[in-house]
C-alpha cells in the first residue's frame, strides 16, 4: 500500500511538471523532473541559508584560485584570468573583445587589460573583425595553445579536487543548478547590468517580495 501512495504522489507530481514546463514533450528528461521535484519541495527559504549560499559561492571561487595558482606556477600566465581567457579561445577561431569578456564575467577596463597582457606574451592575437572594421577579435595563438596544453593534466587535478567529496549523483544535481543559476546571472551581467538591485529582484520567481 505504501508503494501505491507513493506511485500517485509521483503520477501527482508528474502532471504538475507537465502543466509547469513550456518545453517540447520530445525535449523532457528525467533529469528535467529530478530538478523539477528539488526545486518545489516545501521549504521555508531563511535568510541566513540566502547568505550561507552567497558565502559559500565566493569561497568556492577563491578555493578554485588557490588550486589553479599551484598549477599555474612557472607558467607565462600571471593570473588565473588570464588562463580562463585563454580557454575561453581554445576552441574557438575568434571572439570579439566584449564576447570573451562576457565570457568570463569581466568589465571592460579589467578585461582589455587581461588582453594587454596576453598580447604582449604572444599568447593571443587580434585582427579586425571583417564585418566591421571597427572592432577587435582576438585568437589564441599557436604559444598561447602550447601554453595551456603543458598544464591541461594538472588543470584537471584541480578541477578534480574542487569537487571534493561529492557523489556521482551530488556532482550532476550541483551541475545542473550551478547551470541554471549562472545561467540567470549571465542574462543580467549582458543585459541589464546597468540596473539597481530593485529592479533586478524581481526576476527572482521564488522570493517573497513583501517580506524584503
Amino acid at each position: 500500500m505504501k508503494s501505491k501512495k507513493l506511485l500517485i504522489e509521483i503520477i501527482e507530481l508528474l502532471e504538475e511538471f507537465e502543466k509547469a514546463t513550456t518545453q517540447n514533450d520530445d525535449t523532457l528528461s528525467l533529469d528535467d523532473f529530478i530538478l523539477f521535484i528539488q526545486q518545489n519541495k516545501t521549504i521555508k527559504e531563511d535568510r541566513n541559508d540566502l547568505v550561507r549560499i552567497a558565502q559559500n559561492v565566493s569561497f568556492l571561487y577563491r578555493y578554485s584560485k588557490f588550486y589553479i595558482k599551484k598549477v599555474l606556477k612557472g607558467s607565462l600566465l600571471q593570473t588565473v584570468d588570464e588562463y580562463t581567457y585563454l580557454v575561453a579561445l581554445f576552441n574557438e577561431e575568434s571572439l570579439s573583445k566584449t564576447e570573451i569578456n562576457n565570457r568570463n564575467v569581466i568589465e571592460k577596463t579589467s578585461g582589455n587589460e587581461i588582453m594587454r597582457r596576453l598580447l604582449k606574451a604572444k599568447l593571443i592575437g587580434e585582427r579586425r573583425d571583417e564585418e566591421d572594421r571597427r572592432r577587435m577579435r582576438v585568437f589564441i595563438t599557436e604559444k598561447g595553445r602550447a601554453e595551456l596544453m603543458k598544464f591541461f593534466p594538472e588543470l584537471w587535478k584541480s578541477a578534480m579536487l574542487l569537487s571534493g567529496t561529492l557523489s556521482p549523483q551530488e556532482k550532476d544535481s550541483f551541475l545542473q543548478t550551478s547551470d541554471k543559476l549562472c545561467n540567470f546571472h549571465k542574462d543580467i551581467f549582458v543585459n541589464s547590468k546597468e540596473d539597481e538591485l530593485d529592479n533586478l529582484i524581481v526576476k527572482l520567481p521564488f522570493t517573497d517580495l513583501e517580506n524584503l
